[in-house]
């Protein structure tokens, strides 16, 4: 009797792990995600959205700018992100370009700077120093403190190849490591000017017009706003079939209804 007890009770175990794993419920996967710290914002938003979605996948983003999401897409990250275009050597590599979002690039400055307006040319003179002063611009009267984004960064290769005056940045200007850096430079420094990614544009600081244009999603569509680059993700050859399905998730609606609330949807 008890011999017969314990084959039904561990019949009813096996028939238990059988419904279990025929019940869809799928393993636990974590996607490892690094690059530009311009694209995070929104890679953020994705994730919060997907990992909802789906409980089973945990998605891990590493700000660390876009030269290191364009080496490390396949070796350490499944996903790399960008905000610039590859160069032709970074091309050979070998590796996927998928173009999730259209990001403009604001020109900000201090809350408290009069100044709302500046044309192309003036924001490339003060890059380079020819412009040193706000009051050369119709501001009060204090020299002007360039905030850069450091070499390799996607934001600033492209902020420099659309400004043009790539490789003549100001000696001395202050280089920052990332969005939240140069927020908090113009924050603390009433003569400051900076840019970063439309989208990280809040209430702490103000975005200037360019050439009489505002710096809107509608002006980014349209064309009047010029100052604009993609937001790129990258991926090796062999890409877990979980991380294929978060990046065809990002161009599906749901992941562009997100990215239209503070970018430009591709679809």
């Amino acid at each position: 009797m008890k011999i017969k007890i314990i084959a039904i009770l561990l019949a009813a175990v096996v028939l238990a792990g059988a419904c279990t794993r025929g019940s869809g419920t799928a393993a636990p996967y974590t996607i490892e995600v690094g690059g530009s710290t311009s694209v995070s914002p929104l890679m953020e938003l994705f994730a919060e959205s997907y990992q909802n979605a789906k409980p089973n996948i945990k998605v891990n983003i590493n700000g660390t700018g876009s030269g290191d999401g364009i080496n490390n897409a396949g070796v350490l990250y499944q996903i790399g992100m960008s905000s610039r275009e590859l160069t032709p050597a970074e091309q050979g590599k070998g590796l996927r370009e998928i173009i999730v979002a259209i990001d403009g690039i604001a020109v900000i400055v201090n809350s408290n700077n009069p100044v709302s307006n500046l044309s192309v040319d003036q924001i490339r003179d003060i890059y380079t120093g020819v412009i040193t002063d706000w009051s050369q611009v119709g501001g009060r009267a204090g020299r002007i403190a360039v905030i850069s984004r450091e070499e390799g960064s996607g934001t600033r290769g492209a902020f420099e190849e659309i400004v043009r005056f790539q490789g003549r940045l100001l000696a001395g200007a202050n280089e920052s490591t990332s969005t939240g850096a140069i927020k908090a430079g113009i924050v603390q420094n009433p003569n400051a000017i900076g840019y970063i990614s439309l989208g990280s544009v809040d209430a702490t600081i103000k975005a200037i017009s360019v050439d009489g244009v505002a710096p809107a999603t509608a002006n980014v569509v349209g064309g009047a706003y010029k100052i604009a680059r993609p937001f790129i993700v990258l991926t090796g050859n062999n890409l877990h079939a979980e991380s294929s399905a978060f990046v065809d998730w990002m161009l599906g609606s749901d992941g562009q209804a997100i990215v239209s609330r503070s970018w430009i949807s591709v679809r």
